[in-house]
């Protein structure tokens, strides 16, 4: 296993990044007639005419040189082979010794692995559930049809389900509503339950561990809030609880049923789990039609991976630009910025998407990493982005690449409700447009106040249509974009061992705040800490 700097297209990269400093993306856009034939691609699905994409690299401090040479250091280190063996079920989680079998979740009877059968029955068990409660015929001890379903869990079995019920949102099918809680501060819960019906709320505890702190004491707290209000029956914890977990016996001890619980598989991380069980809430909401919509939409992505050569792969060429920006060009953060309100959750998804994944210090044989991994990553929905941080993106001393996504035409919803004359969506898809313009080329004035230097590079993402098929796209390129980088670097993108530790931690803490009351093997700051919580907390 290769450390990359070490690979002979590095070395060369490296070189090439020094002769492009010198050129501005204003020349590049201006002086190249066949930089936009380069460096735009288009995405055409056969599946369905909403899931086609434009994605333009132009504005990208790139020339069709340095794609040329980034596909070829990915050949160098032997990408092909690499997303091979995540598709044929090989051991890419090293540290954990377990493949990562994610898109097998959207494909089963035509995946590699021999994990469909387990795929299929459980996607058939939950669709049923689902089907169940969304259709009344599942209802509360009490006799009432289910009006809530309440989402628990944390990081991905939490943002998941949020981003994309948001983003979908004028595509569900089912009349009652979903709620998400995640927080241990215990405001949110509190806040999540103050005005719920408890005889037609359905919590759906959402673990894969099922020791998660902070899922289980908002799950007992869930349990509490049921018992006070409907009393201590087994029949209240079989009508308004289920669970999603890799740890069926875990849930059993909290009460809850074998035919409510739904299994997640080891060799699914969190970050990548939206496929399986863990979109529960999705299935209920969306029904089956659209539910199946967003896996498509993914599986086409998918299926893009694997066959297209790599200097016209999509989610390869995006990773391999993020490697250029963050090792070649030295910049430290990246933008995601959807002009669109129903993905406003989009960012916080990538965010852990990313830099769980990639933010590591350690290549796969154990040897620390010689070059930056993943960039800080942040966001936010344009237009509102454009009046709080854009100000640093254009003048700021940080340059911070940037993805600008946005779609051609409005929710069905949306023209549903409004004329299709309403302005609002051209001045959106305007704005957007003229922010990777500005980013780029910059404006010149007498004054340094209103000077902006541009040369600020993004790419544009931009879709016909935000619908389930194009969203289950959306997420696929960037979990292949993902891995894309991490494969470069040659560092495993699917434990969290960062995230560990301070679960480690946390534990020590709260059993010397509750238990021991005993602080001294603690660091002076963290003893200072502990010291005047207690004086504040009587």
């Amino acid at each position: 296993m290769i450390d990359p700097t070490h690979s002979q297209k590095w070395k060369e990269l490296s070189e090439h990044s020094s002769e492009l400093r010198a050129n501005s993306l204003e020349e590049l856009l201006i002086g190249d007639p066949s930089r936009l034939e380069d460096l735009s691609f288009r995405f055409n699905d056969e599946r369905n005419p909403w899931g086609d994409f434009y994605i333009d690299f132009s504005k990208q401090l790139i020339t069709k040189e340095t794609l040329n040479l980034l596909v070829a250091l990915a050949y160098e280190l032997e990408l092909p082979r690499k997303i091979n063996d995540l598709f044929s079920g090989e051991t890419v989680n090293i540290s954990e010794n377990r493949p990562a079998l994610h898109t097998a979740l959207r494909s089963p009877g035509t995946s590699e692995v021999d994990v469909d059968d387990i795929i299929r029955s459980e996607l058939m068990k939950a669709k049923g559930f689902a089907s169940m409660v969304r259709d009344g015929g599942w209802r509360g001890a009490t006799g009432k049809e289910i009006s809530t379903v309440v989402n628990i869990g944390i990081g991905g079995s939490h943002l998941g389900p949020l981003m994309t019920s948001t983003a979908l949102k004028d595509y569900a099918i089912w009349d009652g509503s979903l709620r998400f809680v995640s927080n241990i501060d215990p405001s949110d819960i509190v806040s999540k339950l103050e005005d719920l019906d408890p005889e037609s709320t359905l919590f759906i505890i959402n673990s894969k561990s099922f020791t998660t702190k902070e899922t289980i004491k908002n799950a007992e707290t869930a349990i509490k809030w049921l018992q006070e209000r409907l009393g201590s029956g087994e029949e209240v914890l079989e009508k308004h609880l289920a669970a999603v977990t890799a740890n069926a016996e875990k849930a059993a001890q909290l009460g809850i049923q074998e035919n409510n619980i739904f299994s997640i598989w080891d060799w699914v991380g969190g970050r990548f789990s939206i496929f399986s069980s863990v979109g529960l809430t999705l299935m209920i909401a969306l029904g089956g039609l659209h539910y199946e919509m967003l896996r498509d939409g993914a599986r086409s992505i998918d299926d893009h991976f694997r066959s297209v050569d790599l200097s016209e792969n999509i989610p390869v060429l995006m990773g391999l630009i993020g490697i250029w920006n963050r090792n070649f060009l030295g910049y430290e953060n990246h933008a995601v910025l959807p002009y669109s309100e129903d993905l406003k959750y989009f960012p916080s998804y990538l965010e852990q998407l990313e830099m769980e994944s990639n933010g590591k210090n350690t290549l796969q044989n154990g040897e620390k990493v010689t070059a930056n991994t993943s960039p800080i990553v942040l966001g936010g929905i344009g237009t509102n982005a454009q009046h709080s941080f854009f100000q640093l993106l254009h003048h700021g001393t940080t340059i911070i690449p940037a993805d600008f996504i946005v779609f051609s035409q409005p929710t069905r919803e949306f023209l549903d409700r409004l004329s299709k004359s309403l302005p609002q969506h051209e001045i959106l898809v305007a704005n957007c447009f003229a922010q990777s313009k500005a980013l780029a080329l910059g404006s010149s004035h007498d004054s340094n106040h209103h000077n902006a230097d541009g040369n600020r590079p993004s790419t544009t993402i931009l879709g016909k249509r935000l619908e389930p098929h194009s969203l289950g796209q959306l997420i696929a390129i960037y979990e292949h974009k993902v891995f894309t980088m991490g494969a470069i670097w040659n560092i495993n993108s699917f434990d969290q061992e960062g995230v560990q530790l301070g679960k480690s931690i946390a534990e020590d803490i709260e059993n010397a705040i509750s238990i021991t009351k005993d602080y001294s093997s603690f660091d002076p700051s963290t003893r200072s800490l502990l010291s005047i919580y207690d004086e504040w907390k009587r």
